[in-house]
């Protein structure tokens, strides 16, 4: 008879897995061990403690094995050839690749021939950049700076208030020169320069 690990022996029962595992811990199934030394119940035991096996679980489990049985084992993927075997599997891998590498070779020999006869061009002029012209863009215009109505009202240039033009003038009357009112008013020359012509 064959034997079976734990889960396909609860398919095989229609029990659950847990079922099989207290039979085996109470002793009322007994294990055996398979070539590779691992714990299995035979079918016989199975039969014994619970009767006829289920057909359906018999045809899953039988499909599974030959499933298993088809693939083949990477470990035991090995050839044995002897030293003449294997020489001569060489010398014609050998021969089939210089098939393939010798026309390739002589095409090659060809087109580098031509390619030498072939006289070279003159070396191609380049075109020399022209310069990128910028984009007219439409100019913003400026704020211009708020007049003060005091300044505008006498021609006067827009810093000066009326106080200030007031100061200018007396220190303009004591005989200051503009070097002078610059430091004492903090207005430019060229303002009070303007303003002193103006009131004159």
């Amino acid at each position: 008879m064959a034997i079976h690990n734990i889960t396909d022996s609860a398919l095989l029962v229609k029990k659950s897995r847990r079922t099989i595992q207290r039979y085996i811990a109470s002793g009322k199934l007994i294990m055996v061990a398979d070539t590779l030394g691992k714990p299995k119940i035979d079918t016989t035991e199975l039969i014994r403690v619970f009767g006829s096996l289920s057909k359906v679980s018999q045809k899953i489990i039988a499909k599974k094995s030959q499933g298993v049985a088809a693939k083949p084992s990477k470990k035991n993927n090995t050839i044995n050839l002897t030293p003449d075997e294997l020489e001569g599997i060489i010398t014609r891998a050998v021969e089939k690749a210089l098939s393939k590498a010798i026309p390739l070779l002589i095409e090659h020999k060809k087109t580098a021939a031509i390619a030498d006869e072939i006289t070279p061009t003159a070396p191609v002029a380049h075109k020399k950049r022209e310069p990128i012209v910028p984009i007219n863009r439409p100019s913003i215009a400026k704020k211009k700076a708020r007049k003060n109505g005091y300044a505008v009202a006498f021609g006067l240039p827009n810093v000066i208030t009326e106080v200030i033009h007031l100061q200018i003038m007396k220190l303009h009357s004591e005989g200051l020169t503009s070097r002078e009112i610059e430091i004492e008013v903090s207005v430019s020359q060229a303002s009070i320069q303007r303003t002193i012509n103006v009131s004159s």
